[in-house]
């Protein structure tokens, strides 16, 4: 549905700062923004214990660097907060002292916006609790992940912290079934929105010169997180076989990379900014997907498919994905580096125009803007009357 906005403005409590990697809440909001919605994207303070690792010093140093302006305007409709807080969400008694200061920052940037008509949007289960303190309409739990897989979460606190939020939230919101049957049973209105693709940005159309000129072809893609459920030893043994092909890893890494990203064939690209990617898949051959087979995994949705599928790509997933929710636009291959090998053969030498506009055509369906016309619907009927 389009029209007037159902609220004046969205206070997004997404999992991923501003400044992160693209995640479904930065997609979202994005749309959000260009249908009137203004936006308070609040930087999280995060869901698990800092370890005193380097990425959580280097956290805690760009929060301290934030405090010198701490809520500030990113875009046209779009303002962002970082709050402070303290990153310890292990005990009761911590996590209900930030609550209190959150909801205090949050209110007075509310107060700054001069918002009336009020959407709480929360990833995390633990701040769906602020619509008690916060003056708004309706709010939502998105469930992105299975959290409870999370390293380092405090698993039983976190289960008891989402019946509480699915109770709370008007709309809990999933994105595959799995994931929507996982809800707890206190959530009263329930919504599958898998992940889908920006077409501004994913335009196979938009040509633009190939980044990475030297790398040879046929090449094969990785984009996004690296983390424990990338199937890194699999790509290993199938790129060892092939030395004649070209591998790239684009994105976070958090898992160890070193004996892939060793081969002479594989490069590791590290983080590619959100309107460098297009042309970087457009630049390659297939898109893969390699993820083990773990609850995490099996309970995604990876919008890296969408992508691939939006700039005409062959995409190759291991078999943690249900191929039928992709229509016959995907193959689905085990994770036997023999097997997958021969399915990125056979993927290359049966390409063709008429295949990679199907692709483009099954993502366009598949855009934010179809998933934000559920969303909104969905909103409206909750609304009262």
């Amino acid at each position: 549905m389009r029209g007037k906005p159902l609220f004046d403005t969205i206070v997004c409590l997404p999992i991923t700062e501003w400044a992160g990697l693209p995640h479904n809440s930065r997609h979202l909001m994005n749309e959000a923004e260009r249908r009137g919605y203004r936006v308070l994207w609040v930087d999280p303070i995060g869901l698990r214990s800092a370890r005193l690792q380097r990425k959580d010093v280097a956290k805690l140093n760009r929060r301290l660097r934030q405090l010198r302006r701490p809520f500030a305007r990113v875009s046209d409709r779009i303002w962002r907060l970082a709050p402070f807080g303290i990153p310890l969400q292990g005990t009761r008694a911590v996590a209900a002292l930030n609550r209190r200061v959150l909801t205090l920052q949050i209110r007075l940037a509310l107060r700054r916006l001069r918002a009336e008509r009020v959407l709480l949007w929360s990833y995390s289960p633990h701040l769906v609790k602020l619509r008690k303190k916060i003056d708004c309409d309706l709010a939502v739990y998105f469930r992105t992940d299975d959290y409870l897989s999370v390293p380092g979460v405090n698993v039983s606190r976190l289960r008891k912290l989402e019946s509480e939020a699915a109770a709370l939230a008007d709309i809990c919101i999933a994105v595959n079934e799995q994931s929507l049957e996982d809800l707890p049973a206190s959530a009263r209105r329930r919504l599958l929105v898998r992940n889908g693709v920006d077409l501004k940005l994913f335009d196979r159309d938009s040509r633009s010169e190939d980044p990475i000129p030297q790398v040879a072809h046929p090449r094969l893609l990785v984009i996004g997180t690296f983390d424990s459920w990338f199937d890194s030893e699999l790509l290993r043994k199938v790129m060892l076989e092939r030395p004649d092909w070209s591998l790239l890893l684009a994105g976070e890494r958090k898992a160890d990379l070193r004996a892939l990203s060793a081969l002479p064939n594989v490069t590791f690209l590290g983080r590619i900014q959100l309107d460098r990617l297009p042309a970087l898949i457009a630049g390659c051959d297939i898109g893969l997907v390699a993820f083990t087979v773990e609850p995490f995994a099996v309970k995604s949705s990876p919008g890296k498919i969408y992508q691939y599928l939006a700039m005409g790509l062959p995409v190759l997933c291991t078999p943690f994905v249900d191929p039928s929710v992709y229509a016959g636009q995907i193959t689905v291959a085990p994770a036997e580096p023999g097997v997958f090998a021969k399915a990125i053969e056979d993927l290359l030498r049966a390409d063709s125009p008429e295949l990679a506009a199907a692709r483009r055509s099954f993502a366009a369906a598949r855009s934010w803007a179809v998933r934000f016309d559920a969303i909104e619907a969905e909103l409206a009927r909750a609304l009262p009357a």
